[in-house]
């Protein structure tokens, strides 16, 4: 897995990329929200257009992630989805858990819509 990190204002914006299947595969991902929580940034976009497909591997990080974030305040954003990670989610039963938005724009702009 790859995490291309950008900050935009108190959000931060990561573009995955690679196989996303196994533990190995997705650990780095649930470190890098750590490491945001530690460093205050608690406000996440996560873009999976670089990604086709992921494994219950990483649903389970995510999960982590969002609690993680919404245990300091904060929260998560996926975007980029495509049909078949669209899929899993709602047979899991997780898309009434994750907000997912069409673009990063506007990820990055419903944090702003929550804060008024």
């Amino acid at each position: 897995m790859r995490i291309s990190e950008k900050i935009r204002g108190d959000v931060a914006v990561l573009t995955l990329s690679g196989e996303l299947m196994s533990g190995p595969e997705v650990a780095p991902f649930q470190d890098h929200i750590k490491k945001l929580a530690g460093e205050g940034v608690k406000k996440v976009v996560v873009d999976f257009s670089r990604v086709r497909w992921f494994g219950s591997a990483m649903l389970g990080v995510l999960t982590a992630s969002l609690t993680t974030l919404r245990g300091e305040g904060g929260d998560l954003r996926l975007t980029g989805v495509t049909r078949k990670i669209e899929s899993i989610l709602m047979v899991t039963q997780l898309a009434n858990i994750f907000k997912t938005l069409d673009t990063v724009d506007r990820a990055v702009e419903s944090f702003a819509d929550n804060d008024s």
